[in-house]
Parts: C-alpha cells; structure tokens; sequence
C-alpha cells in the first residue's frame, strides 16, 4: 500500500519549524539525535534567530539572513534549524554546498532566500 500526507499536514509541520527557527553551524552532519551534535562554539558564535515564509506548495524560504560573526578558526559543512536559541531540538539540517574554512574572528552568513525546507 502506498501513502502519502496531505498539504495541510506537512504545512503544519513547516509553520512549527518557521515559528521560531534558530540556525546553527556544524562541522560534521549533526544528526537528527540530539542538540549538540558537531554544532561549533567558541568566540562570538551564537545561533542566529531567521524568519521564514508562510508554507506554500510544501515549501518554506529563509526571508532573513543568518549572520554569524566573531567565529574562532573552524571548517563548517552544514546548518541546523533548531528550536531555540540555546539547547532545543535540531529540526532540520542539510549540507553547506561545500566545506567552508572560516579564520579566527571572521563570520559566515546565509542570505535571505538561500534557505528552504520542504517535502516531496
């Protein structure tokens, strides 16, 4: 038997992860086990608060950018979507297009529009 959710379900589900989305930095896949996991720290580096569309066609995009500045020397190769600002849960996550070196006391920033969830 094959199945499916409806939009409705999966909107709902995207409108609680856009309803308050912190985005972390990761040097390693975070995982979907728990907060923490390869998240980086250190220097100025805190979780940026980003703002999301209404869910439409499954879909929802960052309508803000995730700036991060003041980062100790680290590689980074994904972000994480998470509940709250410290500890939380990881909602989501994805890979970074390429592995990232950021210098001691730079930052990273994920623009407005570069980030989206959605469902199949």
């Amino acid at each position: 038997m094959d199945g499916s959710f409806t939009d409705d379900q999966v909107h709902e589900w995207l409108q609680e992860v856009a309803d308050g989305a912190w985005i972390s930095l990761h040097y390693d896949t975070p995982g979907l086990a728990g907060v923490g996991n390869c998240e980086i720290s250190g220097g100025g580096y805190v979780r940026a608060q980003v703002s999301f569309t209404d869910p439409a066609n499954r879909s929802i995009w960052s309508l803000s950018d995730a700036r991060f500045t003041g980062l100790v020397q680290t590689q980074i190769t994904h972000f994480g979507v998470n509940s709250a600002a410290t500890a939380g849960r990881l909602r989501a996550y994805a890979r970074l297009p390429e592995k990232v070196t950021i210098l001691n006391g730079f930052g990273y920033i994920l623009y407005q529009g570069d980030l989206a969830i959605s469902f199949g």
